[in-house]
């Protein structure tokens, strides 16, 4: 990774120092650049082109959290992996890094091994945003399978990788749990209706909207497909569906 740039922000001098070292040693990186708080980042992030930040969560002035908000709402650096290094380890924390939009979440103290495996899993999966995620779609609808009942919902986008739904939010609806899912594709070239299932999925990001009603809340979930156990049948469907949508969309977004 020697033409990536980093940006290492921890108010800790021998934290700075052990992740630069990290970076330049073990990954080979050369632009390494440093800021103590998250004002600090955010002076750098306009003054130079950075591929990857790491940051502290517990900072001065502008700490992890209030940097990684403004940075997912920048146009600039809203898709840039963001690596959270904290102490506070429990569940609202790190649930709350990752509906905000962290990459990765690396608890303290970690070993280098750790570092480097969360950086590059936030590069790799930064290099697949290229893949072409189709949105307009058509109304398909999808029905997740809890451990009660079916929620449905609509798709909004969809990729080989995974889809955006919404739906009206339930509080069966969790994180990091594989779910089983029916997905009915309408009248797909007038050819008829397509049902593809099951699909495997785990929800990533949960994210609220806007209700017209007080008493309903809506919600967008972005899930990743566990390809590893679709049935070559249902990966022939999502194909299929994907060729399909491919040649009859032109309103194209990146894949996150």
């Amino acid at each position: 990774m020697q033409d990536v740039s980093f940006l290492v922000v921890d108010d800790c001098q021998l934290v700075r120092n052990l992740v630069r070292n990290t970076l330049e040693n073990r990954l080979g990186a050369e632009n390494v650049y440093t800021a103590t708080n998250g004002k600090e980042a955010l002076e750098l992030l306009n003054a130079r082109h950075i591929d990857i930040i790491i940051a502290d969560w517990q900072m001065p002035l502008m700490d992890g959290d209030e940097l990684l908000r403004t940075v997912r709402k920048s146009e600039k650096h809203k898709f840039t992996p963001f690596i959270m290094m904290s102490s506070l380890g429990d569940k609202e924390h790190v649930l709350a890094a990752i509906q905000n939009g962290v990459s990765q979440y690396v608890m303290k103290p970690f070993s280098a091994d750790k570092l480097e495996d969360a950086i590059q899993k936030s590069w790799n999966s930064a290099n697949r945003r290229g893949a072409v995620r189709l949105s307009s779609l058509p109304e398909h609808r999808v029905r997740i399978q809890t451990s009660n009942r079916k929620l449905a919902g609509v798709v909004k986008n969809i990729s080989h990788t995974g889809m955006l739904i919404e739906l009206t939010y339930s509080r069966e609806l969790n994180l990091f749990t594989n779910y089983s899912i029916e997905l009915d594709i309408f009248d797909l070239n007038h050819e008829g209706n397509m049902l593809i299932e099951p699909l495997y999925g785990v929800p990533v990001r949960l994210s609220a909207l806007e209700s017209n009603t007080s008493a309903t809340k809506v919600c967008q979930m972005g899930i990743r497909f566990n390809r590893e156990m679709l049935h070559e049948t249902v990966k022939g469907k999502l194909d299929y569906l994907l060729k399909n949508l491919g040649q009859d969309s032109g309103d194209l977004i990146q894949d996150n």
